[in-house]
This record gives structure tokens, C-alpha cells and sequence, in this order.
């Protein structure tokens, strides 16, 4: 591939493993998320790929939403929180599939819907997470207030579960038993709840269609790993610059690292202004050469120190591995998020635009 300083590798092929695996799993419809564009990983590429797996997209925005259909997505394509009501006309044109959460938007909807085709919706209940959605001790009458909206038609009811990622999982039990009085008239609406973690380890939560986001990249939410999972996402960048310091020389903003002997080290070209973390800062590890190499000093905006050993054969231009594979060394998202005190989610959403997506293999679906 052509030179950059660093870049992304997605493997579009163990994307769909992950999915493939999951349906398997759950025997259930597939909702796909990919918000955030898909988590990191490129959301057109990674919807062009599953298009032969998932029955539904799921992204945030619907903005998200729009990009999809401009890409020939023609999945339905689900917006999972609350819209504005100065969205409907662009939610209707490109027939994204929003969720309905209070009566103003609602009603918004249903003035500039088809009178021929109504607009099919997802009502959001809100169980416990009391981020969005309708109370749970409302929602049969909300449900009924929206029958009086003809060019609405309620295709599906779902929660946002809040703890189904914890080692205690009694409060997933109280909000599906929330969920229960409403589902026992639910005329047939398709039912959704299980995120990542309760879709692998919560099977009273999979209901009519399950809803991962984290694992279908690979990355397990939480402890429990009842099926295998491919890490689809490599980041690598190059090494820039090869120096020595002296005992007790200093390296990067503010000298925080002292060199305690005459000490070989390699800039590399990554930095914060990429998304790798600053706080990997004087506790991160990259791959060279196959085996583990220290940070030393702070993360700068575009580069990164790290100690060499003295028999290290390293060359400007040499490709540093900072999350994946490289010999028989791996570092994990969840190695970076541990050690910068965060979760993956982040450590993935936070690649920024300045860092090159390539995938492998490019798929050319027609089942979109």
C-alpha cells in the first residue's frame, strides 16, 4: 500500500465471522450497529459486508443514517435515540426507520409521512437507564396514544439495558421485568434489547432480535466469552526518527522520563492528535520488530517515544504495531483501554481522521 504514518487495517471477513457467530448463537434477527462509524472500523464498508447477514442497521444519528443510504444501503436502517422534529422530512425522504420517545416528535412525523405508506417507527421504553425513551409505567398508554397517528406504524418496542456488561446482573433482571407488562401486549411488534454483552450472556434478554455493537468487532464487553470472536481492527504507524541519550537526558514535554543509562530510542509517528491515547504516557507498550517496547515520556500530538533495546535492528521507516499482532507479541484494545483507565469503545471511536482506514478484503456486495 502507498506510504502513510500510520494507519487502520480492518478485516471486513472476520467482521462477518463475528456476526455470522453471533446469529448462530442467539437464533435471532441481527441488528448491526454501526454508529460511530461502525465503532471505528468504517461504517459503509463494514454495512456493505453484513448486508448478507444482518436483518437491520442500527447508527445514532441521522445523519449516520443518510450516509448509509447514500452508500446503497437498503437495509432498514434504525436510529437508535430520539430525533429532533426538524428532522422529519429528511428521516422520511431517505426512509431511515426512527425511534419514537415523546409525543412533540411524534406527532412531527406523522404530519409529513405518506398517507399511502406510513413510516414504520421503534418506541424506546425506558427501563432504568433514564438516558431517553418513555417510562416504562407510561408506555401502554403512550402505545395507545399512537394509534391515533394513522401514518405511523409501531414496528417495534426496545430497551437500553444498563448493567448487562457487569459481573452483577439483578438489575437486567428488574428492567426486563419492567419490560414484561408492556410486552404481554405488544401485537406482534418486533422486540429488541440485548446489546453486546446481554446478547452473549443473557439469553432471556434475545427476545425477537438481538442488537451488538463491540463484539461484532471482535472485542468481548465483558467477561463472559461463550463464543469465539476475531479482532478485526490492526493499528499501525512507522518509526521516524532513531536517536541516543545520555544518563539522565530527558525526552519529550516536560522531561517526565530520565534516562537512567546511555539509551536508545524511536520516534514514532503517532500521537494524540490521532487518538492514541495521552495517557499511555510513560506506561504504554508498542510492538517492533515483534516484541514489546516501552513509551517513554509524554504522548506529543503527533509523535511518540519509545526505548529500544541496544541489539534492536530498527530502521527509519519500520512498521510499529500498536494494537494487534506483530510475531508472536499481541497488544489488545483491551490492553490500551486498561491501561489508559478507559473502556475499548473509546480507545476505537477515538481514531481520528488523520489516521488511514484500509480494508481488507473490499467487498463489493449487491445484497444491500
Amino acid at each position: 500500500m502507498p506510504y502513510s504514518r500510520t494507519h487502520t487495517e480492518i478485516d471486513l471477513l472476520a467482521i462477518k465471522h463475528n456476526a455470522e457467530a453471533i446469529k448462530r448463537h442467539t437464533g435471532n434477527q441481527l441488528i448491526a450497529v454501526v454508529k460511530a462509524d461502525a465503532y471505528g472500523h468504517g461504517a459503509v464498508p463494514v454495512a456493505e459486508t453484513l448486508c448478507s447477514v444482518a436483518d437491520m442497521f442500527a447508527v445514532a444519528t441521522v445523519e449516520e443514517g443518510i450516509k448509509l443510504r447514500q452508500a446503497d444501503i437498503r437495509k432498514p436502517i434504525l436510529i437508535l435515540f430520539s430525533c429532533l422534529p426538524m428532522q422529519v422530512e429528511e428521516i422520511v425522504e431517505f426512509s431511515l426507520t426512527p425511534t419514537i420517545g415523546d409525543r412533540e416528535f411524534a406527532t412531527a412525523l406523522n404530519e409529513v409521512a405518506s398517507e399511502t405508506k406510513p413510516i414504520k417507527v421503534h418506541v424506546n421504553v425506558n427501563t432504568g437507564m433514564n438516558r431517553s425513551g418513555v417510562c416504562w409505567k407510561e408506555a401502554l398508554q403512550f402505545l395507545n396514544k399512537l394509534k391515533t397517528l394513522p401514518r405511523l406504524e409501531v414496528e417495534g418496542i426496545f430497551t437500553h439495558l444498563a448493567t448487562a456488561d457487569e459481573v452483577d446482573k439483578s438489575f437486567v433482571s428488574v428492567q426486563l421485568n419492567r419490560l414484561a407488562s408492556i410486552l404481554a401486549h405488544k401485537d406482534g411488534k418486533m422486540v429488541h434489547v440485548a446489546n453486546s454483552a446481554a446478547t452473549l450472556a443473557v439469553p432471556e434478554s434475545h427476545f425477537d432480535a438481538v442488537r451488538p455493537g463491540l463484539s461484532l468487532y471482535g472485542i468481548y464487553p465483558a467477561a463472559e466469552k461463550p463464543i469465539p470472536l476475531k479482532p478485526a481492527l490492526t493499528w499501525k504507524a512507522r518509526i521516524g526518527w532513531i536517536g541516543s541519550i545520555s544518563e539522565g537526558e530527558g525526552v519529550s514535554y516536560g522531561l517526565t522520563y530520565k534516562a537512567p543509562y546511555q539509551t536508545r530510542v524511536a520516534m514514532v509517528q503517532i500521537g494524540y492528535g490521532d487518538g492514541y491515547p495521552r495517557s499511555l504516557s510513560g506506561s504504554g507498550e508498542v510492538l517492533i520488530s515483534g516484541m514489546r517496547r516501552p513509551i517513554v515520556g509524554r504522548v506529543c500530538m503527533d509523535v511518540s517515544v519509545v526505548q529500544l533495546e541496544p541489539s534492536d535492528e530498527v530502521s527509519i521507516g519500520d512498521e510499529v504495531v500498536l494494537i494487534g499482532k506483530q510475531g508472536n507479541e499481541e497488544i489488545t484494545v483491551d490492553e490500551i483501554a486498561q491501561c489508559s483507565g478507559t473502556i475499548p469503545y473509546e480507545i476505537l471511536t477515538q481514531i481520528g481522521p488523520r489516521v488511514k482506514r484500509t480494508f481488507r478484503p473490499v467487498t463489493h456486495n449487491n445484497e444491500h
